[in-house]
């Protein structure tokens, strides 16, 4: 004669409660090492300078590229950012870059792909006052740029190429009877040439260029 077992109502409440903790052991186990795989991919850092606190942003990635050997650098390794040429020590920079002065206010804002410098970068000065404005291209300053006095008025407005001055750059300064002037010098890879100098389709270009 067989016998028939049954689970008495407590038999029945242990053992749920008996499957659900082994449940959420096995649950927490998976998100432990879930954690801790994730932990080294992280690509943010917050560096804290005598100068106030830098918020970087990097990669993990190799670059595929070629290094160019004339060129600077700018990656992150152990709470560190590295300025090297002709490579990377370290994690090369990636995406946002914030800097802050001692009181958490802005002083630069920019970004970087991979190591070098891209966009349009920002500067503040101590006391809040936006001081120039310039765009960057593969690690390089290139393109429109701006600067501002202590009272945030312009005071240059132009481009750049590799750095240099390029096209017309219209200088604003204050004159002898306190009104405010401008002049416009024309450059060519840094190097000045006359408003008349060249053919009429460079010089059309140069004007057209300083319109926008």
């Amino acid at each position: 004669m067989k016998r028939r077992y049954t689970l008495s109502l407590f038999q029945h409440v242990g053992l749920f409660i008996l499957l659900i903790a082994c449940s959420s052991a096995c649950q927490q186990a998976y998100g432990q090492r879930y954690l801790e795989e994730a932990i080294p991919f992280r690509n943010e850092a917050l560096l804290q300078t005598a100068d106030g606190f830098i918020d970087v942003t990097f990669t993990h990635k190799e670059y595929r590229g070629t290094a160019d050997p004339q060129t600077t650098y700018h990656s992150y390794y152990r709470d560190s950012i590295y300025h090297t040429q002709g490579g990377y020590h370290g994690h090369p920079l990636h995406g946002a870059y914030v800097e802050r002065y001692p009181d958490k206010s802005l002083k630069v804002l920019g970004a970087y792909a991979y190591g070098l410098r891209t966009g349009k970068w920002q500067y503040w000065d101590n006391n809040g006052v936006l001081r120039k404005v310039s765009r960057w291209r593969d690690g390089k300053e290139s393109g429109k740029f701006a600067l501002y006095n202590e009272a945030g008025q312009l005071q240059q407005r132009g481009r750049l190429r590799d750095g240099n001055f390029d096209g017309i750059i219209k200088t604003v300064y204050q004159g002898d009877s306190s009104k405010v002037q401008s002049d416009k010098r024309r450059f060519h890879k840094g190097k000045e040439m006359a408003m008349d100098e060249g053919g009429w389709l460079g010089r059309m270009y140069d004007r057209v260029r300083a319109l926008f």
